[in-house]
């Protein structure tokens, strides 16, 4: 009787993942029918006609839908997993650095593993865990807060490892804590389901299926997600995945990513000269023409002088006398069009961001691989 349940319970199950497969395909079908039609109709209305904004919101409403449907399809797939060895920090700095905080009173603070965190998992599915809990974290701050973000090895043994339903041995922990509303105790027994929402009219967006997904992915890759919360005080997520080999962590897999060069000239402005020194040697290995400046003050005075051949300014964001927030707003007098990347291994505080607001390209966290700065650097040059 056991096992007609259990086989019906697979059955059931499979066929709403076929069923929120094919509706997302359709859906994403007509919407890109709607879209078309809408976008062909703004191109032939002037701003000032009455219709304009209704179109405008049409296509709002197209890409939120778009969004919905492609969550559908995200959780009909979730069973498929394409499994790799990765290293879970590169990861997650490329979650975190991607993240746009623009107009947001957000102070975001990171801290990875110094060693790699190699686990078998899919790349993709794991990023959409991560970015799924980001996401959810930014939204229970509406007033702004602090988003912490930390990685670790940890040990979970015997009691503390059937408490959570996982076999004892290493394991690599993400957690994901925020300073936002926080949970009852209530709600934090209905998060995982299906387009829940702890306040529907105050987070209409909150709606969906990410932390479902989420929690389904994670079960996959035999790991569990861990919740605290506390209303007013905050939440804290806790992504829990085994480890691959932990006594062989310092054997890094080969990089499945490509270092990417370019021809370019990069400003370097630290007031460390070791990383001046590495800095400029890794630049020159990616193909870059390289000045470095030990200061702010130095950084103005060659940029003022060759700024019609550097093409980006790596900044370092804590340096006496000018820090990075100075620099940048003088650089910009100079140049209004300069591209800045702001290298930083502390939190991205109120002076990162406002240089995030006034034009700056992007951040990237140290320490920071030769990989992950390549493409950084195109990413900004590009």
């Amino acid at each position: 009787m056991e096992h007609i349940t259990t086989a019906t319970q697979f059955e059931k199950t499979d066929a709403v993942e076929a069923l929120a497969n094919g509706i997302a395909h359709d859906v994403n079908n007509l919407l890109t029918a709607i879209k078309g039609h809408a976008s062909l109709m703004l191109n032939n209305v002037n701003p000032t006609d009455p219709l304009y904004c209704h179109i405008i919101e049409i296509l709002s409403s197209v890409d939120k839908g778009s969004d919905l449907a492609n969550q559908l399809l995200g959780f009909a797939m979730a069973d498929e997993v394409y499994l790799t060895r990765m290293d879970v920090n590169r990861l997650v700095r490329s979650v975190v650095e991607t993240l746009n905080l623009k107009g947001r009173r957000i102070i975001l603070d990171v801290s990875l593993d110094a060693k790699p965190l190699i686990i078998r998992g899919d790349p993709e599915k794991i990023k959409q865990v991560v970015t799924a809990i980001v996401n959810n974290a930014l939204q229970a701050m509406p007033e702004g807060g602090k988003l912490s973000v930390r990685t670790e090895a940890a040990a979970i043994l015997n009691g503390t490892a059937e408490d959570f339903g996982v076999e004892s041995g290493f394991f690599c922990k993400i957690t994901i804590s925020d300073t936002g509303i926080g949970m009852d105790s209530a709600t934090l027994e209905r998060i995982f389901k299906a387009f829940y929402s702890h306040n529907h009219n105050q987070f209409p967006e909150k709606k969906g299926l990410g932390l479902t997904f989420a929690k389904k992915i994670v079960k996959h890759h035999n790991g569990v997600i861990d919740v605290w919360s506390s209303l007013n005080v905050g939440s804290s997520f806790s992504i829990i995945l085994p480890l691959a080999e932990y006594d062989h962590l310092d054997d890094m897999p080969s990089a499945q990513e490509e270092l990417k060069l370019g021809h370019e000239c990069v400003l370097l402005v630290d007031d460390e000269q070791r990383i001046l020194n590495v800095g400029r040697t890794i630049c020159k290995a990616l193909g870059y023409t390289v000045f470095t400046a030990a200061s702010g003050k130095d950084a103005l005075k060659i940029y003022a002088e060759k700024k019609n051949d550097i093409n980006v300014v790596v900044l370092d964001m804590i340096m006496p006398g000018m820090d990075g927030l100075d620099v940048f707003m003088a650089l910009k007098k100079l140049n209004p069009d300069i591209k800045v990347l702001l290298s930083t291994g502390y939190a991205i505080d109120e002076n990162a961001q406002e240089m995030l607001r006034q034009g700056c390209k992007g951040y990237i966290l140290k320490p920071y691989s030769v990989v992950d700065f390549s493409h950084k650097l195109r990413e900004i040059l590009e």
